[in-house]
């Protein structure tokens, strides 16, 4: 049965029933920006939030408004180490959405705190299952795009069929099918199954508007390019100096973005560029021709959602996926992430030139609400408590 929607009965900041909320995700880079998003939104409507992950996130979830909990026995990640593709893939199996002990971690946590309602992230799969299996109230926060096929699909369904509990031996829609609630942060139109359970909304990419003035442009007359290839390590530095060297001698503005994974100056930065570790991607979309990306889906979602092209480099996880949405959606095109200079300057000139894929983009954008809905999002945790 789907959940009506119903307004928050609030009183000042503090609403007339306040929840306990236990936020469980991992330091994953993408999933975070949305998931950070709703605690802070829960928190301000005055409910006490608690947030179990990683310890590279402790003062992140601090900021938040909300309360951080250790994970006693799970192992730690720390997505800014150098960490090979095969050892990432390993944690992910073995000690994130396969993990006995995550799931054990998270029962511990919840019988301590007693929360009204829980939110877990999709990739922690054998939580969810114990999840279903205790009857515990909670909604899964699914922070990739809603594609039933492809590569990352077809692992993480094996690792649905190999992990012990409730519903072995399923797909993860349908564990996600059983799930109460589930919150897809991304544009029903990009994925491609768009007719689901009625326990799924799609709230978007779910964030707060960044308030800021006009991002100054340093160079007004020419086409202005934003490079970011995922905010963590992801052995992305060759790729993203490849991508340098092809566009520092041509007439653009460009702004890297490199995230924890790369520090900026161990980049070439010449000519029109200008790299930083971060910067508010919101605040820059307005005025950017073009996004060079890793194809994450955040990083996509906050460009389609501004009707901006993507010129992808896909380098794993979900990415090859989303940049084949791209290309067949006429939003962008995908090169591979070992691409020349040569090869990707001349893409790059070319899509700055592609008026086709730009009328594509703004058609997009023009369907979809940019920021997504967060306080849809919030009302949807609440309800599922009251109903």
């Amino acid at each position: 049965m789907k959940h009506d929607i119903m307004p928050g009965k609030t009183i000042g900041s503090t609403p007339a029933n306040p929840l306990r909320v236990l936020m469980t995700y991992w330091d994953g880079g993408g999933n975070l920006p949305p998931q950070r998003a709703l605690a802070r939104e829960l928190a301000r409507r005055g409910h006490d939030v608690h947030v179990l992950t990683h310890d590279t996130q402790a003062k992140s979830v601090a900021s938040d408004g909300a309360t951080f909990h250790s994970l006693p026995t799970a192992r730690q990640w720390d997505p800014t180490r150098h960490n090979t593709a095969d050892e990432e893939v390993a944690f992910i199996s073995e000690d994130l959405a396969g993990s006995p002990k995550f799931s054990q971690d998270f029962l511990a946590t919840h019988a301590a705190l007693r929360p009204d309602v829980c939110l877990i992230d999709v990739m922690l799969i054998s939580t969810q299952k114990v999840a279903l299996e205790r009857g515990i109230n909670f909604a899964v926060f699914n922070h990739l795009a809603w594609i039933t096929e492809g590569g990352c699909m077809g692992f993480l369904n094996s690792l649905v069929a190999s992990t012990s509990g409730s519903g072995a031996g399923s797909t993860l829609f349908d564990l996600l099918d059983r799930a109460p609630l589930v919150l897809a942060a991304s544009y029903p139109e990009f994925g491609t199954q768009i007719s689901t359970s009625p326990r799924v909304h799609f709230v978007g990419p779910i964030r707060e508007p960044v308030a800021s003035a006009p991002w100054p442009r340093r160079f007004p007359d020419r086409p202005f390019v934003l490079v970011s290839l995922s905010s963590t390590f992801q052995d992305q530095e060759s790729t993203l100096r490849n991508i340098c060297t092809a566009l520092a001698p041509l007439p653009l503005e460009v702004l890297v973005t490199t995230g924890r994974g790369v520090t900026p100056d161990s980049l070439p930065i010449a000519g029109g560029l200008e790299a930083r570790s971060f910067v508010a991607h919101d605040a820059v979309l307005p005025s950017v021709d073009l996004v060079v990306t890793h194809a994450g889906l955040g990083t996509l979602m906050y460009a389609a959602g501004t009707g901006r092209p993507c010129l992808c480099f896909p380098n794993g996880r979900d990415q090859n996926d989303n940049a084949a949405r791209i290309e067949a959606l006429d939003l962008g095109r995908a090169l591979p992430p070992d691409a020349t200079p040569a090869g990707i300057g001349d893409a790059v000139m070319d899509m700055l030139g592609d008026q086709a894929t730009r009328a594509a983009c703004r058609a997009f954008a023009s369907r979809v609400k940019r920021f997504g809905d967060l306080a849809r999002a919030a009302d949807l945790v609440e309800e599922l408590v009251r109903a």
